[in-house]
C-alpha cells in the first residue's frame, strides 16, 4: 500500500473580506523572498465540499500551487471567511492553528465595490440605490458561483468572532484597506512580522484586481460555466468526445476566458442619503467589532463617534 499523501498546510491564510483588497495583499506578500502565495488566488481548497474525499490528484495539484523552496506558504480565498466548513477542516487537520490575516474595508465602500463588480460582470441589473433601499436581512447560504451577499459580507464582527473563538487573538491579524493604501510599507511589514519573516525596506507598487466591465457578458458566463462543468451539455459531452478532443476544447475555452475583452468600468457612486442608510445597516456590527478588537477604526469616516 502506498504512502498516505497528506494535505499541504499553509502557514497562514487571508480569508477576506471580499472586495477589500485581498488580491493586492496576496500579490504584495508574494514579493517577499521567504513567502510563496498560492499561484492561483482563491483555490477554495479548504472549504471544498469534497475535502474529505480528496485523493492524491487533488492533494498534489494543491501542493503544486506553491513554490516548495519558500519557507512560508500562504493562501487567499475570501469564501473561507464565511464557511463553517473551512474552520472545521482547519481544526481537524492542524495540530497548531495557522495564522489568519483579515483585510477589512469600510463596509459601506465594500458594499458599493461589490455591487460595481457584479455590474461589471453583467450579473447585476438593478441600480445601486434600488439595492441599498432593500431592507437588510441576514440571508446567507453557501455559494458556488459569484455571490450577491452585498450586505452579509460586510458584517465583519459576525464572521471574525468565530475565528477569534476557535483560534484565539494571537493567531489573527486585522489590517484595513484604507491603511494599506495610506501606509503601504509599514502595514505590510506588520504582516511580515506577524507571519514571522523579516521586514522589507521597500515594496513594489501593486494595485491588483481593478473592477472592469466585460464585453458580451452572457456569452462570457456561458463559456465560463461550460469550462467549470456546470452546464448539462458538458457532462454529456464526455461520453461522445474523445479525451484528446475534450482536452483541446478545454484549453481553448480557458484561453478565451483568461483573455476575454473588458473595458474600464463605469462605477456607480452613492449619494449621501444612501451612505446614511448603509451606515444604519452596519452600525451595530461595527460597534461590536470596535469593542471586540479594542480599536476604533478612525479611518472609517462614516463610523466616527460624532457622525
Amino acid at each position: 500500500m502506498g504512502e498516505l499523501i497528506k494535505h499541504l498546510k499553509p502557514n497562514f491564510f487571508i480569508p477576506g473580506a471580499a472586495k477589500s483588497g485581498t488580491t493586492t495583499l496576496h500579490d504584495i506578500l508574494n514579493t517577499h523572498p521567504e513567502i510563496s502565495m498560492s499561484s492561483i488566488k482563491e483555490p477554495g481548497y479548504w472549504k471544498n465540499k469534497n475535502f474529505n474525499e480528496f485523493g492524491s490528484t487533488e492533494i498534489i495539484n494543491y501542493q503544486n500551487l506553491f513554490i516548495k523552496t519558500r519557507k512560508i506558504k500562504g493562501e487567499s480565498s475570501t469564501a473561507y471567511m464565511y464557511y463553517d466548513r473551512f474552520i472545521n477542516n482547519i481544526k481537524n487537520n492542524y495540530e497548531e492553528p495557522p495564522k489568519f490575516i483579515f483585510i477589512l474595508r469600510n463596509p459601506i465602500d465594500r458594499y458599493i465595490s461589490h455591487v460595481n463588480w457584479m455590474k461589471g460582470l453583467g450579473l447585476e441589473k438593478n441600480k445601486l440605490g434600488e439595492i441599498i433601499n432593500i431592507s437588510a436581512e441576514f440571508n446567507f447560504k453557501e455559494y458556488n458561483d459569484y455571490p450577491k451577499y452585498y450586505y452579509e459580507f460586510g458584517l465583519y464582527y459576525r464572521w471574525i468572532k468565530r475565528f477569534l473563538n476557535d483560534f484565539g487573538n494571537d493567531n489573527i491579524k486585522i489590517i484595513t484597506f484604507e491603511k494599506l493604501l495610506k501606509n503601504k510599507l509599514s502595514t505590510i511589514n506588520e504582516c511580515f512580522d506577524f507571519i514571522g519573516v523579516r521586514p522589507l525596506n521597500k515594496i513594489k507598487e501593486i494595485n491588483s484586481n481593478k473592477t472592469r466591465e466585460i464585453v458580451f457578458p452572457s456569452a462570457y458566463h456561458f463559456i465560463r460555466k461550460s469550462f467549470s462543468g456546470k452546464m448539462k451539455y458538458t457532462k454529456i459531452g464526455k461520453y461522445f468526445l474523445p479525451k484528446k478532443i475534450r482536452t483541446i476544447i478545454k484549453g481553448l475555452i480557458k484561453f478565451a476566458i483568461k483573455n476575454w475583452i473588458s473595458i474600464e468600468s463605469k462605477k456607480q457612486k452613492v449619494s449621501n442619503k444612501h451612505r446614511k442608510i448603509l451606515r444604519e445597516k452596519y452600525y451595530e456590527d461595527v460597534k461590536a467589532l470596535k469593542k471586540e478588537l479594542n480599536y476604533d477604526f478612525p479611518e472609517w469616516e462614516d463610523f466616527k463617534i460624532n457622525q
